[in-house]
């Protein structure tokens, strides 16, 4: 393809159509991701307990199942490893906490339920819902006595993501097939500390 120089804004136009396209795809691929923001652990009588700041974005498909009264259930998972320097890390437990959300239509609330705690809470606005549902706190992990090392060599890894078993079995293939359902956290890395 060949641009005339003579006609600037005609490349001005294609330059700006080229870009917004770009824009819209990287707004599109951004707007579904979660990201966990920090992590942090410390010690109350003896148990490690664990903070976190986590963000959830959802795709379109996923806010319009959630509109239409489809629970999506979150999944967050968090091991503890003792780093070893020649070997794999050891790992030392695992836990889960799950978390469903769900919109209901007649009150206009969206319901977060803490499903591992047996807690739930309701919220007027997603974005609120979401925001509490990224605030981790004083969740407890793991009992001092099963260290064998260091607190030093310990380390937490957690990440978090939709679990596409729990949706409806009709909405599983096309989950299981469409990227737009396939939201999950990178695993994120901090020191166990008291």
């Amino acid at each position: 393809m060949t641009i005339d120089r003579k006609q600037p804004g005609l490349t001005l136009l294609l330059v700006s159509l080229c870009l917004g396209i770009l824009g819209l795809s990287a707004v599109a691929v951004q707007a579904a991701e979660f990201t966990v923001r920090d992590a942090r652990t410390h010690q109350v009588d003896g148990v490690y307990q664990l903070e976190a700041d986590i963000r959830y974005q959802f795709s379109d498909p996923v806010h319009e199942a959630l509109a239409n009264g489809v629970p999506i259930t979150i999944r967050l998972q968090v091991e503890i490893e003792q780093r070893r320097n020649y070997l794999w890390n050891k790992s030392i437990t695992s836990l889960q906490q799950v978390y469903t959300l769900e919109y209901h239509a007649l009150s206009e609330q969206y319901l977060v339920r803490n499903v591992s705690r047996g807690q739930q809470q309701n919220f007027r606005s997603l974005n609120t819902a979401l925001l509490t549902m990224g605030e981790i706190r004083a969740l407890p992990i793991l009992d001092e006595r099963l260290l064998t090392g260091k607190p030093s060599t310990y380390q937490v890894r957690l990440r978090s993501e939709i679990d596409l078993n729990a949706l409806p079995a009709p909405l599983r293939p096309v989950a299981w097939l469409s990227s737009d359902w396939k939201i999950r956290s990178e695993w994120f890395v901090c020191p166990l500390r008291s």
